[in-house]
């Protein structure tokens, strides 16, 4: 068995990893690399591996840069199948078509860009179109979790739940080699626990392999409990002065929860009753396939809406915004208000619009409520840069800052150790989906409890036999 690492190897963006396994090729996760706009670019145009030759995708989760770069995959000739659970393959349709539509605004901003330096056209093509789009959802194979599948002779996959987007799975794969019964985990992203919509994290009881994120290897979240109370406070002190309060976030997921805790502020009557918009259409199309997932839920929210005959996800001051002239009009609004709106880092979607028009004022909030990777806008506003760059201008940061950090969807270190003690018989640990530092410290702390286990935080482009 070989792992070549192509995505995600000590940074946490653009997560792929290839397996060799009995003859096989399989691809854990082919996921979009999210930065810099030109260095994107770069990257996501070079897969480092022959489509043809992949046999099988696995994909724990539909996250962009998780499953981005399907469409190019099957663009240039993957046949086989992409294994995924049924809310997975919901959420893939919506994820993907805008994406593609991002690949073709983003080649004309390329095109605009070299005109403009160099006074000639360069032939810039979007990585992808519908049309590739509508032939990779024809290649999905859904798989619900619990449920074993020979995907191929002698190699059978698993999914249990990961509890990090509505869909996510941890992935379990047993396989023969020469006769021995061997076996690997992959965590994908995984979840935290005791989190309010999703079901938590389940345990996988043994694998000789792990490939394990570790996005927050060394951090420690505040408590879950306290995401409630953080919002309230946040919206009290801005509505007090009159400001808007932006909240950049993750169309998956981060979007939901957000309304989930303001419909429940507000049925407490905690906070002033604010309007709130959803300016991004996608999130809107997210909301509506929660929805018809009942199954992925925990007890929570069934007991403090569902039960009630109350919808968590919609309420009386929300309002849905999906024309750009809908969306260009929350500019004029003049009293309190919130705008939750995509891309969570900052980098894409309506929400750069918002923040160009309201960052430089102090009455305003920006309420950040998700993992910022480097060298994002997302990024810069966390480290309260005195200026930001946006749409190649700068400005001022003058609005508050929160930072939300109880809304991670990823596992902390506690959750993390957790989840990698409680498999037997682990041999070997590879520590992906993290910046050097933070798997770094994850790895000191594994080897407190698990010393006889070889851990290795791999180098992108790493091709290891084991």
């Amino acid at each position: 068995m070989r792992i070549k690492f192509l995505g995600a190897a000590q940074e946490v963006t653009g997560s792929k990893h290839l397996l060799e396994i009995s003859g096989k090729k399989i691809l854990l996760e082919c996921g979009m690399f999210q930065g810099r706009r030109e260095e994107s670019d770069r990257k996501n145009r070079k897969l480092l591996l022959d489509p043809r030759e992949i046999d099988a995708v696995i994909l724990s989760h539909a996250h962009i840069d998780h499953s981005g770069l399907l469409p190019v995959l099957v663009k240039n000739g993957f046949s086989g199948k992409i294994f995924c659970t049924p809310a997975t393959t919901d959420i893939l349709k919506p994820m993907l078509s805008d994406s593609a539509k991002i690949q073709e605004s983003d080649a004309k901003y390329f095109l605009r860009k070299k005109r403009l330096a160099r006074n000639a056209v360069f032939p810039i093509e979007p990585l992808y179109q519908q049309i590739h789009v509508d032939e990779t959802l024809q290649k999905i194979q859904q798989l619900k979790r619990g449920k074993s599948l020979e995907i191929f002779p002698g190699i059978t996959l698993t999914f249990f739940h990961a509890g990090h987007v509505l869909g996510s799975a941890q992935v379990f794969i047993e396989f023969l080699e020469n006769g021995k019964k061997r076996s690997l985990a992959f965590s994908g992203d995984l979840g935290r626990k005791n989190r309010k919509i999703l079901q938590d994290p389940e345990k996988i009881p043994s694998a000789e392999i792990l490939i394990s994120e570790s996005t927050y290897g060394g951090r420690l979240h505040p408590s879950v409990t306290q995401n409630c109370e953080n919002l309230k406070n946040a919206i009290l002190k801005t509505s007090a002065r009159g400001g808007k309060i932006l909240i950049p976030s993750f169309a998956l997921e981060r979007s939901q929860e957000i309304l989930y805790d303001l419909h429940f502020l507000y049925l407490s009557g905690e906070v002033p009753k604010l309007p709130i918009f959803v300016d991004s259409p996608l999130t809107t199309n997210f909301t509506k396939i929660f929805q018809k997932n009942l199954d992925n839920f925990d007890d929570d929210l069934k007991k403090n809406f569902l039960e009630k005959n109350l919808n968590p996800f919609e309420f009386k001051e929300l309002k849905h915004t999906n024309s750009v002239d809908d969306s260009k009009k929350l500019n004029f609004i003049s009293g309190p208000a919130i705008i939750i709106s995509a891309s969570g880092m900052c980098e894409g979607g309506r929400i750069r619009h918002h923040l160009r028009n309201s960052i430089d004022n102090p009455k305003n909030s920006i309420l950040i409520v998700g993992f910022q990777a480097k060298h994002t806008l997302g990024r810069r506003i966390v480290e309260k840069r005195q200026m930001v760059k946006i749409f190649d201008q700068f400005y001022k940061l003058k609005a508050e800052v929160f930072s939300l950090n109880e809304y991670s969807a990823h596992a902390d270190q506690k959750d993390l150790l957790e989840n990698i003690e409680n498999i037997k018989n682990l041999k070997k640990i590879f520590l992906v989906h993290g910046e050097f530092d933070q798997a770094e410290i994850l790895k000191n702390k594994i080897l407190e409890t698990k010393n006889d286990a070889e851990i290795t935080i791999p180098n992108f482009k790493d091709f290891l036999e084991i």
